[in-house]
């Protein structure tokens, strides 16, 4: 389960929300990504959306670290930095590459998989960035499937949980880094892709349990700070195995986020949405309520938002009711706790690892290799 916070960070985190207003709070909910935009574009855009957090990749350690200061310098409250982190610190185009997940869990070696989280952590947040999305905990059962394939550990739970837990305790360990578990209710069944279509866990309820649902409890157990949701339904559980094709994807559905992963699994760290942008979400709700219906099914951060307008229909779902303050509020503690945990508002950059630190990296990943 999550560490508490320290009476530092729970005060921080207290008077920091207490001195944001709603429209504060909504742009902490939005983290856009554009990686051709320069600085200036991203500072201009700030003045028009305070967003809370930032999707980056594309660039070297050095470009990102410049940027990331002067959002930083730039910012009300520390900008939280993420990216797909699946290989590494590999959002940067200088960091150590490592093998992909399923390398990882061919090798079954914990040892091996706590040094590759704890090279992530390190490379990132020397750039500046503070938050993975992964490790990948789908079940590879379905070879078909386009997702999970080399992106995931194994088609073995056990498996998944040792070498998962061994990666988020070395991503989480030092402090630096936040870990994203993903993509809850679990991938890996269908053969379709959550990009092109609502993709479906079709297992009956209790065979999820002893399978992904083992999986869910034993990451948040081992203290994961995030999840993201795909876009994927879980019929049976949502009440629609007669009829699967019309359930939710777990990114727009209030049952399985907040019904089967808060109050059955306990979690209670944040929830980042996968990308808003997939066909799997936008055929399901209409554009101009996409983020609101996906921040009131449970979702506290909205990853690759349509930046401007969404921010504006945020307002308005607030303004007209839809959307009440009090889960804007709920959403945005999530955030500024998150950033807490990673002690942003003391220093959002961390150490730049030494020339034996990359050698060492180097090196686990020729050995899981």
């Amino acid at each position: 389960m999550l560490t508490p916070l320290t009476a530092t960070q729970q005060q921080w985190v207290d008077t920091t929300l207490a001195a944001l207003t709603i429209p504060q709070c909504l742009g902490q909910l939005l983290c856009p990504s554009s990686p051709r935009s320069t600085t200036e574009e991203w500072l201009a855009l700030m003045q028009r959306v305070p967003f809370g957090t930032i999707s980056l990749r594309g660039a070297s350690t050095a470009e990102t670290r410049e940027r990331m200061q002067r959002l930083q310098a730039a910012a009300k409250v520390p900008i939280l930095a993420g990216g797909d982190m699946e290989q590494g610190a590999n959002t940067l185009t200088d960091s150590t590459e490592f093998p992909r997940p399923m390398a990882v869990g061919a090798a079954n070696d914990v040892d091996l998989a706590h040094k590759l989280g704890q090279a992530t952590a390190a490379e990132a947040r020397y750039a500046g960035m503070h938050w993975t999305f992964s490790p990948v905990i789908d079940l590879n059962y379905n070879f078909r499937n386009p997702i999970t394939n080399v992106r995931a550990i194994s088609d073995e739970p056990e498996r998944v949980i040792r070498i998962a837990t061994a990666m988020i305790e070395g991503l989480q360990g030092g402090g630096l880094l936040a870990a994203s578990a993903k993509h809850f209710p679990g991938d890996g069944m269908d053969d379709r892709d959550q990009h092109l279509v609502t993709t479906i866990n079709n297992l009956p309820f209790a065979d999820w349990q002893a399978t992904y649902g083992k999986v869910w409890r034993a990451i948040i157990d081992a203290g994961v700070m995030a999840v993201m949701p795909g876009h994927i339904s879980l019929p049976d559980y949502q009440g629609f195995a007669d009829r699967p094709i019309d359930a939710l994807p777990a990114t727009l559905d209030s049952k399985l986020l907040n019904g089967l992963l808060r109050e059955e699994l306990g979690f209670d760290g944040l929830i980042i949405s996968d990308a808003t942008g997939m066909i799997g979400m936008t055929t399901r709700v209409a554009t101009n309520q996409r983020v609101v219906e996906c921040i009131k099914a449970g979702c506290d951060v909205y990853l690759f938002p349509e930046t401007i307008a969404d921010y504006e229909r945020l307002l308005d779902a607030v303004e007209d009711g839809r959307l009440s303050e009090e889960r804007v509020r709920e959403a945005a503690r999530r955030v500024l706790e998150l950033k807490a945990r990673l002690n942003l508002h003391v220093d959002p950059f961390g150490p730049k690892p030494s020339a034996a630190d990359v050698h060492s990296h180097q090196a686990t990943a020729q050995a899981i290799a």
